[in-house]
């Protein structure tokens, strides 16, 4: 078995939780450090679904992404995610901007996803810039992407000539198409960006590759489940079977 401190201080080790974004939340959110467990579930977030898959297969940790409670709680109501953890003896450990910004970590991945060779980091912002090894098209790199992440769809423009310098921020990143257009680049990949945003990029000749939050960072879990099953190969660790956004893209 491992216990909740003992997953703490593996994932504190390449990705420091005191590194975190201030208005962040993450560590143990629910639960004991002494909680100990022979099966643990790694996902993006936590559902409902999440913490019934938990209890069925005997999981008393649950290690995610994103954090179980973010804003302060002012009401508990028995069907919400942090009771049923808590009635049901779950611990979770939530990881979230410390993950994305370390080393290796969601940003990293999504960049080696990307074929992005990365060369300044702007970790305040949750943001890196790259380059391809070869220039490309919009359309061709809209379609390594898809590839690459194994994803049904994403939305892009096709405003820039060619593509070679690349700018990564996973998740909600699109507020940084402004920093990222003061560094030159030709391309700003990412998993939410708004209407103005894009108009932004397009009038900078910025395309934009929007992958959808999950497409752009469940690609950690699979990296956590391998890395923690090296480091405790007497507990097993496995990806939600359970978890995904449900969100459907038709082409």
């Amino acid at each position: 078995m491992t216990t909740a401190k003992e997953i703490y201080d593996f994932i504190n080790g390449f990705a420091p939780f005191n590194t975190k974004m201030d208005f962040d939340n993450v560590g143990i959110l629910i639960g004991d450090s002494s909680t100990a467990s022979d099966m643990v579930i790694v996902s993006l977030d936590v559902t409902s679904e999440v913490i019934f898959e938990a209890c069925r297969k005997n999981a008393k940790i649950i290690v995610t992404h994103h954090p179980v409670i973010f804003h302060p709680l002012k009401v508990l109501c028995s069907g919400e995610v942090p009771y049923l953890a808590a009635k049901n003896g779950i611990t979770v450990i939530s990881a979230h901007t410390n993950l994305d910004i370390a080393r290796g970590g969601v940003n990293d991945t999504l960049a080696e996803c990307a074929g992005v060779v990365a060369e300044q980091y702007f970790d305040e912002e949750c943001m890196l810039i790259g380059h391809l090894e070869e220039p490309t098209y919009s359309m061709a790199f809209a379609a390594e992407l898809k590839n690459n992440l194994n994803i049904s769809g994403l939305r892009f423009t096709d405003v820039c000539p060619k593509i070679y310098k690349v700018a990564v921020s996973c998740g909600a990143g699109g507020n940084n198409i402004f920093l990222a257009a003061q560094y030159g680049v030709d391309a700003f990949v990412t998993g939410e960006i708004k209407h103005h945003e894009i108009l932004f990029a397009n009038e900078h000749e910025i395309s934009v590759f929007d992958l959808g939050h999950f497409n752009s960072e469940d690609i950690i879990v699979p990296k956590l489940v391998a890395s923690l099953s090296n480091f405790f190969p007497d507990t097993i660790f496995r990806k939600s079977e359970t978890f995904s956004d449900k969100l459907i893209y038709l082409n």
